[in-house]
């Protein structure tokens, strides 16, 4: 800074200490030299817009995160109620009475497929002249599969999936004429017992896992397992799980009034006829299948000649 108190002639060290007094900047410089510093402090750069990029972009980041993490949510929401509304549209025209079959009918296999050495059971009423045939007329569910997989609860459904309609379901329904190896075979021969031809001619009686794995989804657990579900992905799998149920068959289950269970061992067959609304055995067999004397065409189809045969001796049990 100039300044007019001083002059080209005057004493150098006279004019420097003029300019320490009128200008701060002159002083500044004077006592930083006496300290050894070549300047008294940085100069001050220039505001740069760009130095703000950073900031701006972990804002817009930020704001992109957020945007994201409410779009997902709101998703969610939206999945997971549209989910929960065709639940309960389904449940809206399931008949009355299909929240206790499962319940109902596991304590009926237990009970069947039991280890106990209870006696053979014919109820009265089943004596009687074409009373079997009238009872095996009634709406039922059917299972066939290892004492020991229907004495386990969390094995019942596992055990009802790998039961189909068989050749002792057909020839209790509907015998052949004797249990020779020709009247067998006619009745076995050539057919697909988890078909539609057999389906159609046993319509009445429903595959227990059509009931228990189509009305699993209306209970408690599924939509519990729903209104849980915390990412998209879960609430896309229940409701594969759910378009996967077997709920129309489950429809036809629900008014079953009894329960055809066939639980196989080493000592033979138990078979079990139980009543569902009133658990009530109206027949229990033990029977052991026959051993038959086969062709080689017979022998290919040995399996189910002896369900057959098996079956027949059941109707004998009941009316001699």
């Amino acid at each position: 800074m100039g300044t007019f108190l001083v002059t080209p002639r005057m004493n150098p060290a006279l004019r420097a200490r003029v300019e320490r007094a009128v200008s701060p900047k002159a002083r500044a410089r004077h006592h930083a030299a006496t300290v050894g510093l070549s300047a008294p402090f940085a100069k001050r750069e220039p505001f740069r817009p760009a130095k703000l990029l950073p900031l701006l972009a972990l804002v817009l980041l930020g704001g992109l995160f957020a945007a994201m993490v409410i779009h997902e949510r709101r998703a969610l929401e939206a999945e997971r109620g549209a989910l929960l509304n065709d639940l309960a549209a389904l449940r809206a025209g399931m008949p009355a009475g299909h929240e206790k079959l499962i319940g109902e009918t596991s304590l009926a296999l237990l009970l069947a497929a039991a280890d106990a050495e209870e006696p053979d059971l014919v109820d009265p009423t089943l004596k009687e002249a074409g009373a079997l045939d009238a009872a095996l007329r009634r709406p039922a569910l059917y299972v066939r599969a290892p004492a020991a997989e229907l004495q386990d609860t969390r094995g019942i459904d596992d055990a009802a999936r790998g039961s189909d309609k068989d050749a002792f379901l057909v020839c209790l329904l509907h015998p052949p004429a004797s249990t020779s190896e020709r009247d067998l075979l006619v009745k076995v021969r050539g057919v697909y017992f988890a078909g539609a031809k057999v389906d159609d001619e046993t319509a009445h009686v429903r595959r227990l896992a059509e009931a228990r794995l189509g009305l699993a989804v209306f209970g408690p657990e599924f939509e519990a397992s729903v209104r849980a579900a915390q990412d998209r992905n879960m609430v896309k799998r229940l409701r594969k799980e759910l378009e996967r149920a077997p709920v129309e068959r489950a429809k036809k289950s629900v008014g079953a009034e009894l329960l055809l269970v066939v639980a196989d061992s080493r000592a033979g067959a138990r078979v079990s006829l139980v009543e569902i609304a009133t658990k009530k055995t109206l027949l229990r067999l033990r029977l052991r299948a026959e051993e038959l004397a086969l062709s080689s065409l017979g022998s290919s189809h040995r399996d189910e000649l002896e369900a057959c045969n098996l079956a027949v001796a059941a109707r004998r049990a009941v009316s001699p």
